[in-house]
């Protein structure tokens, strides 16, 4: 006997296979939108470099991706693939098509294979705009003259043809970034570095610009090579009783004192320097120095990269190089400031115990180490001549004296030109005031 079915019944249960249906859609049908990735994520390129373009579907997998880059209105360049069942992840590089200079867009559209959007599954556009920048900028040369010592400092001035990102001297491995003054032209610091050799090493001015387009340009100059002076030191058991207690604490593996001093003489060195280099970039634009800079009053116990060689009864042990002055004190004396400055460091500096770093602008700087007691704090303002401590022992330092270092962008250079009122003048002065 055949069943016959109601008019209500079919209604009901089509309304139960809907609700049954839009419980799957809502719970389980996948509804994520694929995650798209562009790198480098910059807002200026060259084209150099390509585009690594990455996407991922979290759900069901991809189903087709679209690449375009478009400028003034014109697709330029445009990548269409169809993508194989199964696929989660795509990734691919995009070399740019020749460009205009000035700005442009990159799309990247990528659908996944999901039923929703009446089956057109979910869709994601990632898009960048970005300025195409292929022309390097250009370096014109403003200071005429620039006379060097081995182990000095010497000013550049120059002025450049378009914004850039980075700027300065470079010298080998080192590099001294330059200041844009409100005249527009860049003022850059630099020295021809002690280790540098007057023969190999050449100075050049570098930009660099917000695309990575560089320009690198040579400038006139004469550098006088200098032998610095040998020194040997006596590393006695009453020195290494007296001073290596204070670093066992950073050697804790430790326990001969000789070995303590050869790793506070090494290690603890190269990391106290490379902590001045970080303390360089808190400089001021503005050159606060006006004159010679003041020198505390008394003898040289040691000179500027002096080449120390340390013996051990009778037994060469190390070889460092003095990167400063040592000069003589009476106990716990008062340490003017060379020149009026901001404080941007005070505190413990490891070999260079309780230390004072002031800043004078345009990258240079002067330390004031193995201090008994500090007067300033970091951020004050200090006058030229303000007592900022006393005279001390702490650090790595035989009897008391001061240790005084002049610094550009974190390079020691040779203090007696900045004490020189005549060498100021021919070489930075007279420059400034142009």
């Amino acid at each position: 006997m055949a069943l016959k079915f109601k008019k209500g019944f079919w209604l009901a249960l089509v309304l139960i296979l809907a609700v049954g249906a839009g419980y799957v859609y809502i719970n389980y049908v996948d509804k994520e939108e694929p995650v798209i990735g562009i790198e480098p994520e910059v807002s200026y390129t060259n084209a150099e470099k390509p585009f690594e373009i990455q996407v991922h579907d979290p759900g069901l997998g991809l189903k087709h991706v679209e690449v375009k880059v478009i400028q003034n209105g014109e697709v330029k360049k445009s990548v269409d693939e169809e993508i194989e069942p199964g696929i989660n992840d795509l990734e691919a590089s995009l070399e740019l098509p020749d460009l205009d200079q000035g700005e442009f867009e990159l799309q990247v559209r990528a659908v996944d294979r999901s039923i929703v959007n009446w089956g057109r599954g979910n869709e994601s556009l990632a898009s960048r705009k970005m300025v195409f920048d292929s022309i390097p900028p250009s370096v014109s040369l403003v200071s005429t003259t620039h006379n060097l010592n081995q182990g000095g400092a010497g000013l550049v001035i120059y002025s450049l043809s378009k914004e850039v990102e980075k700027t300065g001297v470079q010298l080998g491995e080192y590099f001294f970034p330059a200041y844009q003054k409100p005249d527009g032209n860049y003022y850059c610091l630099f020295s021809f570095a002690y280790d540098a050799d007057p023969q190999g090493d050449t100075p050049r001015v570098m930009a660099q610009d917000k695309a990575g387009n560089r320009q690198v340009t040579g400038f006139n100059y004469h550098v006088n090579a200098r032998d610095f002076r040998q020194a040997e030191l006596n590393i006695s058991d009453g020195f290494l009783r007296s001073q290596m207690p204070q670093f066992e604490s950073k050697f804790p593996d430790e326990n001969d004192p000789l070995e303590i001093f050869l790793r506070v003489n090494r290690e603890l060195r190269e990391q106290n320097r490379d902590r001045v280099q970080e303390i360089s970039a808190r400089t001021s634009p503005d050159f606060r120095v006006e004159g010679p800079l003041k020198r505390k009053p008394s003898a040289f116990m040691a000179g500027f990269a002096d080449h120390r060689s340390y013996y051990y009864e009778g037994e060469k042990i190390d070889r460092q190089v003095h990167l400063g002055v040592d000069l003589a004190s009476t106990a716990q004396a008062p340490v003017p400031a060379a020149e009026r400055g901001e404080v941007v460091f005070t505190g413990d500096l490891g070999i260079y115990g309780q230390t004072v770093i002031l800043d004078h602008g345009l990258g240079l700087q002067t330390l004031y180490a193995h201090l008994s007691s500090i007067d300033v704090s970091e951020g004050q303002d200090v006058a030229r001549g303000e007592d900022i401590g006393r005279t001390g022992t702490t650090g790595l330092a035989v009897g008391d004296h001061l240790h005084f270092e002049v610094l550009v962008s974190g390079v020691p250079v040779n203090p007696s030109e900045w004490w020189d009122g005549t060498w100021l003048e021919n070489n930075i002065f007279s420059k400034i005031s142009d």
